[in-house]
């Protein structure tokens, strides 16, 4: 017998984000099923303490916001949370692309833009849950 529920919805963590960041993107996701926000973590500290009970599978950061070494605050999230996808939030975000990669983020978004950056990546990231991402050159 087939389920109608559906596949899980993807649990989404957000640290160090802004109080106003935060409840928008709140907002924007609660509308979706495929997407369950599980924590909101104002540090990598709190976060590191939520994480191993929610188990989250996305985790947005603000990169702007993290004390001490954003790269360092990546590193440790993907040492010990393996699996996490990690989608650095940031004012503008070219001059941030290299330097989130090389820490071992999957992806940098912009603030103003992360609405359909973020259903892009979701795409992209999770596609048996929200469909194949378009290609972004054509």
């Amino acid at each position: 017998m087939e389920s109608t529920t559906g596949p899980e919805p993807v649990c989404l963590l957000l640290i160090g984000l802004g109080e106003d960041l935060a409840r928008s993107l709140a907002r924007y996701v609660s509308g979706d099923p495929r997407v369950a926000l599980i924590g909101v973590a104002p540090s990598l500290a709190l976060a590191s303490m939520l994480a191993p009970r929610t188990q989250p599978e996305l985790a947005l950061l603000d990169w702007a916001t993290l004390s001490g070494s954003p790269p360092d605050a990546i590193h440790a999230l993907r040492r010990n949370f393996p699996g996490l996808r990690i989608i650095c939030v940031v004012n503008e975000a070219e001059p941030y692309v290299a330097p989130a990669a090389r820490a071992g983020a999957d992806a940098v978004v912009s603030k103003d833009r992360f609405a359909g950056e973020l259903d892009y990546l979701l795409r992209l990231f999770f596609p048996d849950r929200f469909g194949k991402a378009p290609d972004k050159n054509g």
